[in-house]
């Protein structure tokens, strides 16, 4: 069997484990449920009423959607205040806060959660065959001819 087969199959191997880990096993949905709820906590820490969090669901991602009534000093906080955004934006794992009433803006690319796993499963992989190729692929000679 060529190399290049080998790497395929083990490709193919780990995005496959990436994608059962996340979607059929349920831990996607799990990171989803957990960091919405720490935003709900800390939306409810502001003490601003009626303001509700959600993360995308349809696919799976990190960003946060505020909705509700707040006002813009609520929103963006002002000095050493915090605002809603900068609370929620404050959660390890919160890839972004947006306003449901607001258009968004391209603030950058944003993926859907699986896309963000198999890119990381990809980057992974290629940094362990390299370091593999490296320490062990580079056969030796025992001639000088």
């Amino acid at each position: 069997m060529s190399a290049g087969v080998k790497f395929l199959i083990g490709l193919a191997a780990v995005l496959l484990m990436g994608w059962v880990n996340h979607g059929p096993l349920g831990k996607g949905e799990a990171l989803i449920a957990s960091l919405e709820s720490q935003a709900r906590a800390a939306v409810a820490e502001s003490e601003v009423a009626s303001v509700e969090v959600r993360l995308g669901r349809d696919p799976l991602s990190r960003t946060a959607t505020l909705s509700g009534p707040a006002n813009d000093f609520q929103r963006e906080g002002m000095g050493q205040f915090p605002g809603l955004n900068d609370r929620v934006d404050a959660i390890p794992g919160i890839a972004g806060v947006e306003w449901a009433d607001e258009p968004t803006e391209d603030s950058g690319l944003r993926l859907p959660l699986l896309a963000e796993t198999l890119v990381l499963i990809l980057i992974a992989y290629l940094f362990g065959v390299l370091l593999g190729w490296l320490l062990f692929g580079r056969s030796r000679r025992d001639t000088y001819l």
